[in-house]
């Protein structure tokens, strides 16, 4: 038995070894991808109202396992001279959508999830930012199926399908009906959604523009 002790504690000593070199290894690359993955969402963030946001990927010790001895953490910092501070702890979920949307596009050609949800991803940005969001989730929607919540017709105008939804009381309840809109109603839509009930023809032609210039841009 003792040989057989001695034998046992031979064998886990080099498979302990073997995986803190492998796993040391598998270190040195994440830190050098950490870096660059934070250089480039970081970048993507410019574009999408982050204009001096910071992003970092951090890098702590953990106990092996499958994934390595590494635990991962992505900082955010979306206001200058704060400090970055963990992000699924003070991201709104709005910022939450479009930092994911960074992410996103940033990984379009390695990320195997096939379908992609950004709710609020419109909140306290305004027409500008609106249109870069639009741009780049309908570059993201090249790889991945992209559905999009979203009040602003910046961004609405960029989906290739636009479903209007809407809620009405009928017998005491509240329903809620989703219908997909033909192309022509689009850009009656739109003009709705820039200037609530009343829709004059310079507000309709405003809406027509968006859908010309983001499907030329689609092309």
């Amino acid at each position: 038995r003792d040989a057989r002790r001695a034998e046992l504690a031979v064998r886990e000593a080099a498979a302990a070894a073997t995986l803190r070199e492998t796993g040391l290894r598998l270190r040195a690359r994440r830190t050098q991808a950490a870096a660059q993955l934070a250089t480039a969402i970081t970048e993507r963030l410019r574009g999408l109202g982050f204009a001096r946001a910071g992003f970092d990927v951090a890098l702590s010790d953990t106990a092996p396992g499958p994934s390595g001895m590494d635990a991962v953490e992505f900082g955010f910092a979306p206001n200058p001279g704060e400090p970055n501070r963990p992000l699924r702890r003070i991201a709104s979920s709005g910022e939450i959508s479009r930092v994911m949307l960074a992410v996103k596009s940033v990984l379009a050609d390695h990320d195997r999830i096939p379908v992609l949800v950004f709710d609020e991803i419109d909140a306290n940005i305004g027409g500008e930012t609106a249109t870069a969001v639009g741009a780049r989730l309908a570059d993201l929607a090249r790889t991945h199926q992209v559905i999009a919540i979203t009040h602003m017709p910046q961004v609405a105008a960029w989906g290739r399908a636009h479903y209007a939804v809407r809620k009405r009381v009928a017998g005491n309840r509240t329903r809620t009906a989703i219908d997909r809109l033909a192309e022509s109603a689009r850009p009656e839509e739109l003009a709705r959604m820039l200037g609530g009930r009343s829709v004059t023809s310079l507000v309709l032609q405003h809406a027509q523009e968006l859908l010309q210039k983001a499907g030329a841009a689609r092309r």
